[in-house]
């Protein structure tokens, strides 16, 4: 197999596969030439007609965008499509810049929110997305435990899967954390958890009493009410520090794969597979890592690796579907949330086939508009911008990412050659 580049790519050695690349004509804009380079904004969209079909015959003129609520001008539009076949009906004027770029995947295993039955369903959807999915232009890699498998991108399948297989759940994932919050006294939520850690004592009290309430031997057995307030506390200001830091190495390893891949051009999927994280203190941060990501081009997808959720059974069983994780103690959705409505994404959850959740994702990155533009505010400031892309008619949904930070990119590095 032969490869084209190496990449020095946020600490990884990154390699590309050799094969065809064809790149996407700019087209002018009106009354003037197109000024291309760092500046240029991108958004790629999806846009479906009333019955959640894809739009094919949508134009530059069917559309509105707006930067911070001021119209920009749309520089550059055009369709990218992977499906055989699918342009044959699509206006003249996304098809004159229509190209097929090679896709990139980075799967991206959140090891310290997955518990051992959520990692059976992900890498048995992962694997059969590699096996099946990719496509032979294709290329891929495996963001796991820290770091890039092998250090690279690659088409090679093998490779891939042998990255999957690697996965492990953290020794302290947070799964097992939220465990505690089910034992004698009984914690509502994180959100308690956090709100007790931050000193919140009419909390711990109203949970103390009710717990001696509802269960006066355990209360006994604990000491009284002043012990079982005492294990409220320490349970919570546990399971606080123990979350913050599973966070704080999630919100890293986003961070290092959105960076690295901004020096690549064109649009960069990254699946997340997680169940989920403790967000009470980190949201801000969590947006900007979005906000970077959106900037260079990169789309996030995540995938709950739970599979079916409810709110009532506490018993998480990966073989049989009509057992679903429970829900009641868990608000780490909000996650995930944020990654993908920020860039674009979708939220894939209450699947339990992996297949195809991981079908989805593929679908969502197979067709699709790209939008360019250069702001009326050239100002590379490093604030967020937000992005409004609107249809003029009401019989179309736009589906696009709402901001980025108006950073100017790193130096792109092309992963064809002549």
């Amino acid at each position: 197999m032969t490869f084209l580049s190496r990449l020095t790519l946020a600490g990884w050695v990154l390699m590309v596969v050799s094969g065809p690349m064809v790149r996407a004509q700019q087209a002018p804009a009106p009354g003037g030439s197109f000024k291309s380079g760092t500046a240029l904004v991108e958004v790629d969209a999806i846009i479906v007609d009333r019955d959640g079909r894809f739009a094919a015959d949508v134009r530059a003129d069917d559309l509105e965008l707006f930067e911070d609520g001021r119209r920009q001008t749309i520089q550059q539009f055009y369709l990218v499509s992977h499906a055989l076949g699918s342009r044959s009906d699509v206006a003249a004027e996304a098809t004159a810049g229509a190209a097929e770029t090679r896709r990139i995947f980075v799967l991206l295993f959140d090891e310290g929110s997955l518990a051992n039955e959520s990692l059976l369903r992900v890498k048995q959807g992962a694997e059969a997305f590699v096996r099946d999915q990719l496509g032979p232009e294709d290329v891929g890699g495996v963001f796991v435990n820290g770091g890039m498998f092998h250090g690279r991108l690659t088409s090679d399948k093998s490779e891939l899967l042998a990255g999957i297989a690697t996965v492990r759940p953290a020794f302290d994932n947070r799964p097992g954390l939220l465990e505690a919050f089910r034992a004698f006294p009984r914690i509502g939520s994180e959100v308690d958890a956090a709100r007790i850690a931050d000193g919140a004592r009419e909390l711990v009290d109203a949970l103390g009493t009710q717990a001696c309430t509802e269960d006066p031997g355990e209360c006994q057995v604990a000491g009284g009410l002043q012990q079982v307030e005492n294990l409220i506390q320490q349970k919570s200001k546990f399971y606080v520090r123990q979350a913050r830091m599973l966070t704080g190495q999630t919100l890293h390893n986003l961070q290092t794969v959105a960076r690295g891949l901004s020096r690549l051009p064109g649009r960069k999927t990254v699946v997340f597979i997680s169940e989920g994280f403790f967000v009470e203190d980190s949201r801000g941060a969590l947006q900007l890592i979005a906000a970077q990501a959106a900037r260079g081009g990169t789309t996030i997808y995540s995938i709950d690796g739970r599979g079916l959720v409810n709110t009532m059974s506490p018993n998480p069983d990966v073989v049989r579907r009509e057992r679903a994780r429970s829900t009641v103690f868990d608000t780490g959705e909000d996650g995930p949330a944020i990654l993908t409505r920020e860039t674009g994404g979708l939220m894939v959850h209450n699947l339990d086939d992996m297949s195809r959740a991981f079908g989805l994702v593929v679908r969502d990155t197979s067709t699709y508009y790209v939008i360019g533009y250069q702001p009326a505010n050239l100002t590379m400031d490093g604030k967020f911008r937000r992005i409004q892309v609107k249809a003029k008619a009401g019989r179309l949904t736009v589906r696009a990412r709402s901001g980025y930070v108006a950073t100017a990119l790193p130096p792109q590095t092309p992963m064809w050659g002549k």
